[in-house]
């Protein structure tokens, strides 16, 4: 399946498909059919994730747990699983399949689990295990298909599905016997179903007839190594004389397909040749319309027999892959004797015998599979299998479907006859567990900011849906369409999250409108999808054909009904595409949906694609609903939280917090109150209020182009000058590179050595642990230096472990110094590499006072000052102090490093300067506001950056 955006960039997107014709599994991050996802300006964002919970986890407690540390002789071991202790992930044992066990496909079966009723609307049961997947030979030859893989199945002991029953759709007369689930139009993988006959004498002469239709998977090529497949899905007619301990197949004038079905297979390996019911593995495939099938009962005469008709589906490939696939259909079930009385009969309407049934003692229902390839769990050692991480099959590892019942677990390893992708210790699993979580359903509140100015700390966050909605039109998009999504092959669905207030009793889509792309419009189907906990479910509540006309909105009255948040989504195909509103980047409510639901902001940020919201919107009335208040909670400096003393029942959605101290870390958490019942904690966000007037000092345009060592007990420093005095030095910043962190000696100097140079030590082997790719903070200021004049220098001595400082090219070297070992002493940076070394420091001036001339009323120092008013909105001023002409430039930058807008850039005289910033057109949040001056010989001559807060 390959997803398309207009830019000539491939992805490659893993889907959980199989071909019909091969039983071997698709390579998941190669994809069934790759990806090719095209956009008009590539992947234009870069944002992280950006977490929109709307349940959350409240608890959790463990319901079941095997460690396989005691008495595990209920298991059911196969062939080639063995207990060891070699490797696990607990105290010391776990089950091994070694990949050594060429050819074989073999299975670890627990014993009956008992998995506990559920105790509130609000609990879910979650099940997972550990593992280590050393299976190297996935793919060995390279055939994009399978060849070491795993999976996992659930059996649902006390409630064994059947799905033989009567209906009159698609009948043959009245009503007839169907084989399939109303729902989904036909079977799914893994039945093993029949329709049994009770006890009937055969009389002499006698005979079987029935009306028949099927819709069964295509057999043609069906082979499975290690098997006598010669067939998928299967349907047959049987019969046994001795009560049901035996069976024998009954051969019709309509021949079997094929000898060997794998649905039969699957489901029970004594199908298979050899087996103990190989004599019944026959079957029929492919598509039969009503016709009837005669079987010859002659030599059963005067036995008492049973009579099955019965079904099977192997694990892959079924109705919701192919709509054809519509199941097996009995009817006018007819026992004659030689002279054609009808000694027995079950038309499906009046006359009804017939007895339902499932095949097996239980049903297995597979619960995902996966392989190991290094991007798959446990393919790089020991690790619990993740929620969200199964690309097919059970991907949020939700059993609560099995609540009350008894269940038993199977994990089955398939290694194929060579090794030629490599060898490995095969398949461990451990710890096989299974665990409750209680969420709220009051919803979390998103995007909680914390903003740290001078003895003072604001707390920002989005307002969660509230009130009620009549008639109105939700929408998250701009109205214009940066980008689009489409298929170069197959299909997939993608949609709009509509979050409806709390406390609704019913939510109304009224109508929708969808966006035709221009050149990806025509016909499609639209989709609404029940959320439950967030997530939205997999099977859609509603379906409509709907007809997109391109380059306009395009609106469907819908009249469906959600008894709470929803999902709006859209098949996209090789001819429909979805448009996208990259300027809502990160999408807070777009959804696809490859092989399992996923927020589209993970599938954009991991393929770089185009992040933002899809161009659906929806009508919307709701009825009953709350609006809430908020409580605050504060933790200092990692103590345990507590509700702030007037933050109860706040009802905006900010807070400032006027009680904090400057230099202590504060962490805040804020919950919805509606009525009486509280939501869940969201956060912490932390922040430290620093005073005012610290600023920075930096030589280093923030880009790094190279990086170097000193060398082990080598030393290297930049050199700064405050802009006034005295000065506190408040902390420094170190940018480093590399994969791993390492710990250097960072010192300070005053500039008391020959011609300025460094000199005494300030503070001496100061051990810090820098991490690479970026910038380590070191606090400074416990140490009470004190910078009353001239110039001191910041930097490190190096050890063993010490990871390569970054260089920024584009700057000047001239504040930048090492010494290399070599017996000079330290030595203009300049003199070996071009740069500036990329060592921040920032100093406080609270007790500090400009160097001004009056008599000049020229300013002695450059300076930037703190803005006016901070917090502001939307208009501050910014001042500052020029010694000499240059070029002044002015930008902001959001907290990420981004530049959002040009303030200010122009040639501008030495003296007392004051410019105002309007952001009107920026939301709130913290800012940086960065000035640099440029000298007539294009050399920078001043620096720095602070703080602001923008609050609207």
């Amino acid at each position: 399946m390959e997803v398309l955006m207009r830019s000539y960039k491939i992805l490659f997107i893993m889907f959980n498909l199989l071909l019909a014709k091969d039983i071997t599994y698709k390579i998941h991050n190669s994809g069934v059919q790759e990806q090719h996802i095209i956009s008009l300006n590539g992947s234009v964002n870069d944002n992280n994730i950006l977490q929109n919970s709307r349940t959350s986890r409240e608890d959790t407690s463990t319901v079941w747990l095997q460690d396989f540390e005691g008495d595990i002789s209920d298991w059911t071991i196969e062939e080639g699983w063995g207990l060891t202790e070699e490797s696990s992930y607990s105290p010391s044992h776990s089950f091994n399949f070694d990949d050594d066990n060429y050819g074989l496909v073999s299975s670890l079966l627990s014993p009956i689990i008992s998995v506990p009723n559920l105790t509130s609307e609000f609990e879910l049961l979650k099940m997972n295990f550990a593992l280590w997947v050393d299976f190297p030979d996935f793919d060995g030859d390279a055939d994009n298909y399978l060849d070491d893989y795993y999976w996992v199945d659930i059996a649902n002991v006390s409630d064994v599905p059947v799905y033989f029953h009567q209906t009159s759709s698609d009948a043959y007369d009245g009503q007839s016997w169907w084989c399939g689930d109303a729902g989904v139009g036909g079977y799914l993988d893994a039945w093993a179903q029949v329709l049994q006959s009770p006890s009937i004498t055969v009389p002499v002469g006698g005979n079987l007839s029935a009306m028949m239709k099927w819709g069964i998977e295509d057999y043609a090529g069906a082979a499975v190594g290690g098997t006598c497949t010669d067939g998928w899905d299967a349907a047959n007619v049987r019969i046994s004389n001795d009560g049901g301990a035996t069976w024998n197949i009954l051969n019709g004038d309509d021949p079997y397909d094929f000898y060997y079905g794998y649905g039969w297979i699957y489901n029970d390996a004594e199908y298979d040749c050899g087996g103990s019911l190989e004599q019944v593995a026959a079957g029929w495939g492919s598509q039969s319309d009503w016709h009837e099938v005669n079987f010859d009962l002659g030599n059963y005469a005067g036995q008492d027999v049973l009579i099955q008709f019965a079904f099977g589906s192997d694990p892959a490939y079924s109705t919701p892959d192919d709509n054809s696939l519509t199941g097996f259909r009995i009817d006018d079930i007819k026992v004659t004797n030689g002279d054609g009385d009808v000694v027995f009969l079950d038309n499906a309407d009046d006359e009804i015998s017939m007895i339902p049934m499932n095949g097996l003692e239980f049903a297995w229902e597979q619960y995902f599979y996966d392989y190991g390839d290094i991007t798959r769990p446990g393919s790089l050692g020991w690790e619990e299998y993740p929620v969200g991480g199964a690309f097919n099959g059970n991907s949020q590892l939700d059993i609560s479907d099995y609540a009350g019942d008894d269940i038993r677990v199977r994990f089955t390893g398939r290694v194929d006859d060579n090794d030629d992708g490599g060898n490995g210790n095969g398949l461990y699993i451990d710890d096989l567990h299974i665990w409750s979580i209680t969420y709220s359903d009051v919803p979390l509140v998103d995007n909680l900011e914390a903003y740290a100015l001078d003895n003072q700390v604001t707390i920002t966050w989005d307002m969660p849906a509230g009130g009620s909605y009549e008639n109105e039109e939700i929408s998250n998009v701009d109205g214009s369409f940066e980008d689009a999504i489409m298929m170069s092959s197959g299909t997939s669905v993608m949609g709009q999250y509509f979050d409806m207030p709390y406390g609704a009793e019913a939510a109304y889509a009224n109508s929708c409108s969808v966006w035709g792309e221009p050149d990806f419009s025509g016909t499609t189907t639209l989709y609404g999808f029940p959320v439950l906990a967030g997530i939205p479910q997999p099977e859609a509540t509603y379906t409509s054909q709907i007809t997109l006309q391109e380059g306009q909105w395009n609106y469907f009255d819908l009249g469906w009904t959600f008894t709470g948040d929803f999902l709006l989504a859209v098949e996209v195909s090789t001819t429909v595409g979805l448009g996208i509103d990259s300027d809502n980047a990160p999408g807070q409510y777009s959804w696809a949906n490859l092989g399992g639901w996923q927020p589209w902001t993970e599938v954009a940020l991991e393929y770089g694609l185009t992040d933002g919201e899809f161009g659906i919107s929806a009508n919307v009335t709701t009825v009953g609903a709350q609006t809430p208040v908020f409580n605050l909670y504060r933790s200092v400096n990692g103590s345990e939280y507590n509700i702030m003393f007037n933050g109860s029942g706040v009802e905006e959605n900010q807070y400032t917090d006027n009680t904090v101290e400057n230099g202590n870390e504060y962490c805040y958490e804020v919950t919805a109150v509606y009525g009486q019942n509280e939501g869940n904690p969201a956060g912490p966000i932390c922040a430290i209020p620093e005073a005012q007037t610290v600023y920075e000092i930096a030589y280093d345009d923030g880009t790094q182009e190279h990086s170097v060592n000193a060398g082990e007990n080598n030393p290297l420093c930049v050199k700064f000058t405050p802009n006034n005095y005295p000065v506190n030095l408040y902390r420094a910043n170190f940018y480093c590179i590399g994969a791993s962190s390492g710990v250097g000696l960072v010192n300070v100097w005053d500039d008391d050595g020959e011609d300025g140079m460094p000199g005494s030590l300030l503070i001496e082997n100061l051990p810090i642990t820098f991490a690479g790719e970026s910038w380590t903070p070191v606090p400074l200021s416990v140490y009470a230096i004190i910078i009353e004049t001239g110039s001191f220098y910041v930097g490190w001595t190096e050890t063993d472990q010490t990871p390569e400082i970054g260089v920024d090219s584009d700057s000047p070297s001239d504040n930048s110094y090492i010494d290399i070992g070599i017996g000079l002493g330290f030595q203009p940076f300049g003199d070996y590499w071009d740069g500036a070394i990329m060592i921040r420091t920032e100093v406080d001036s609270l007790s500090s006072t400009s160097s001004i001339d009056l008599n000049t009323n020229i300013p002695g120092s450059f300076e930037l000052r703190q803005n006016y008013p901070n917090p502001f909105n939307p208009i501050t001023t910014i001042e500052f102090s020029l010694v000499s002409e240059g070029l002044v430039n002015i930008s902001l930058y959001d907290i990420a490093g981004r530049k959002v807008k040009d303030i200010h850039s122009q040639t501008m005289g030495s003296g007392y300067h004051s410019i105002k910033l309007d952001a009107s057109g920026i939301t709130s949040g913290m800012y940086l506001y960065s000035l640099n001056m440029i000298g007539k010989n294009n050399d920078l001559l001043f620096s720095s950056t602070r703080k602001m807060v923008l609050l609207k």
